[in-house]
């Protein structure tokens, strides 16, 4: 009889197949196979929130070919994914398989040495992490049921939803938004002397003089006009240096890695987690070899074994030598966050520092997307940038006099790349001035500076706000975004996140009806609740009590045509802001002949501001 080995993925099939041989039979479930069902809440609440989980779409089939090859199984190995979604499965597929010797097994990387080593220290179902998964499910099906009605009736249309995490996004979004909107910019005008101490296109310190900046061009150029009536030249009156580093970033975690991979080649979450769910499920590498690429991708731990430093350090020292090889113990910065981290993982990292980018980028298409191996170049570098040492920089501050005006100038300078030696970091040029130099401008300059509204949140920055105040975790990060868009409550352009009039009115609602479930704060707190039920420190039970008796108190006290009347009394501000140019004006939303968006004033033609969006 053979030994059944039970994953998730099909793909995992194929490469877990050949590192087992014949006496294993190895099987995907295609992710969940029972959930809550669709068509109505599913939860008895008066039972302790007891819930009904139903057969997903599909899964039948899949549920009765897995129950019909146990029964010739000598045992059961539950192999689904190591975190919160994998032993929820796996406790679902223990209690259909019934008292078949099972047992559970967990490996964070897919290589044959780890899948054996897995297979020789099995274990059994978390129950304490099944536990928390559930509140999650039943937490987050208690806020749908019981709220999108209020929105249904409130906004209009039955495809409205409200969620826990969801909506504190929303609410961030459309915050900013209103921000931009409400922002004036101010236009002021500084002198400028631009003086070179190097032939590169970026060896020049621009020096400005230590007053107001100007209100307007004219006192701008009156001001230069007597500064060069009197000199052509600057005088160093002091030289000032400071030296510092900069520490290398960890390793990736979810969320960390979501973010880069944005700021760097323009990928969107979901993008970025279907790639990396293709590194590490496995790899044709070529000559009969398959294995995954990268440790599990789902995880908010920076933490590498001590087996894979040694490694990476080796690599740096074989590519760069000894001195870029980091003596420390704590190598890498690391961001404060809200909430636990959940360090049963590891960081994401290659399972073999040994291929190279470059041997990875040699693989067929076929073996590997480009988008996915431009993906493992991150997480490669990121790997080995992390146990570096520190990049050692220098500024230095110039104070000048000229024209009877003190000048002032600075600049950052690298003195030793470190870590961004493996980003093509070099050491710079640094300017000989000394205290009794005379320099010659290239260019005498007036610059015109105009303050800015708060940036609009990107997918990077808002996972990176979602992470710093514990609110959801890093792998639910990507499919949040996605809801958001389905829902048509804010769209991306350019990278950079709007908010639609839909999820304006939404959040409008939420915020005036139901501010106290989705303030931050509660959210948070709620989070931080959920992770407890995993570690054994809180109960299902306990937590689900305490929340749904504020949500039940906020559906009490809610009067739909109350809060629609407060909301149409509460006093309007110009939607999208004063008009830029005449200050008088409203800035008034159009759309093209072609569905492009722009702005134009409300005095339009008296007014001839326009602006596209």
């Amino acid at each position: 009889m053979s030994i059944l080995v039970l994953v998730e993925s099909p793909t995992k099939v194929k490469t877990i197949s050949s590192y087992l041989g014949r006496d294993y039979k190895v099987l995907a479930t295609f992710g969940h196979i029972l959930d809550l069902p669709s068509d109505r809440i599913g939860i008895k609440i008066e039972k302790d929130f007891e819930p009904e989980y139903v057969p997903l779409k599909g899964k039948k089939k899949i549920l009765s070919l897995i129950l019909k090859e146990a029964k010739t199984s000598s045992s059961i190995l539950i192999a689904t994914d190591p975190d919160r979604e994998g032993e929820f499965i796996g406790f679902i597929l223990a209690q259909k398989l019934g008292k078949k010797k099972i047992s559970r097994i967990r490996f964070q990387e897919i290589q044959k040495e780890k899948i054996l080593k897995a297979i020789s220290e099995p274990d059994e179902i978390d129950l304490d992490l099944v536990d928390s998964q559930k509140a999650r499910r039943i937490l987050d099906r208690l806020i749908g049921y019981k709220i999108s009605p209020f929105l249904w009736r409130a906004v209009g249309g039955e495809g409205l939803s409200a969620g826990r995490v969801q909506s504190v996004a929303l609410k961030w979004i459309c915050d900013r938004e209103e921000e931009i909107r409400n922002f004036v910019p101010v236009t002021t005008w500084l002198v400028a002397a631009t003086v070179s101490y190097g032939p590169g296109e970026n060896d020049h310190i621009i020096f400005y003089p230590k007053r107001e900046a100007f209100a307007t061009k004219e006192e701008a150029s009156e001001f230069l006009g007597s500064i060069l009536k009197k000199t052509k030249e600057l005088e160093i009156t002091e030289r000032k240096e400071k030296v510092g580093e900069t520490l290398p970033p960890p390793p990736f975690t979810t969320a960390a890695l979501q973010q880069e991979a944005f700021r760097v080649l323009k990928f969107s979450a979901s993008k970025t987690m279907k790639l990396a769910q293709e590194l590490y499920e496995g790899v044709d590498l070529g000559k009969g070899k398959t294995q995954g690429l990268i440790t599990y991708m789902r995880t908010d731990s920076v933490r590498i074994s001590e087996e894979s430093k040694e490694s990476i350090r080796k690599k740096i020292k074989t590519l760069y030598g000894q001195e870029y090889v980091s003596d420390r113990s704590q190598t890498y910065r690391v961001k404060k966050t809200k909430g636990k981290s959940q360090d049963a993982h590891e960081a994401i990292r290659p399972v073999d520092i040994g291929l190279e980018p470059s041997f990875v980028f040699s693989l067929g298409d076929r073996s590997l997307s480009k988008d996915a191996k431009k993906i493992y170049e991150l997480i490669w570098k990121r790997s080995l940038a992390s146990l570096m040492k520190p990049e050692v920089w220098k500024r230095i501050e110039f104070i000048s006099s000229g024209g009877g005006q003190t000048w002032e100038g600075e600049k950052l300078f690298t003195i030793d790349p470190g870590y961004k030696k493996i980003y093509n970091g070099s050491a710079s040029l640094l300017p000989s001035w000394k205290k009794g130099d005379r320099l010659k401008p290239e260019s005498w300059d007036l610059s015109e500076k105009t303050t800015e509204a708060p940036p609009r949140y990107t997918e990077a920055s808002l996972v990176s706000k979602l992470e710093k105040e514990g609110i959801g975790r890093p792998s639910t990060f990507a499919s949040i975004l996605e809801t958001l868009y389905k829902r048509k409550y804010v769209r991306s352009e350019k990278g950079k996140l709007f908010s639609e009039i839909l999820g304006e009115r939404v959040n409008s609602f939420l915020q005036a009806a139901f501010s106290e479930l989705f303030r931050e704060r509660f959210t948070s707190e709620m989070e931080t609740k959920l992770d407890s039920i995993a570690s054994g420190e809180e109960t299902r039970s306990k937590v689900l009590t305490e929340f749904y008796s504020v949500l039940d108190s906020q559906i009490k006290k809610t009067d739909i045509r109350e809060i629609n009347k407060q909301l149409k009394e509460k006093p309007k501000t110009p939607k999208y802001g004063i008009c830029p140019v005449c200050k008088e004006g409203e800035r008034v939303r159009k759309k093209s002949s072609k569905k492009k968006e722009y702005y134009i004033c409300s005095r339009f033609p008296e007014c001839d501001y326009a602006e596209y969006i």
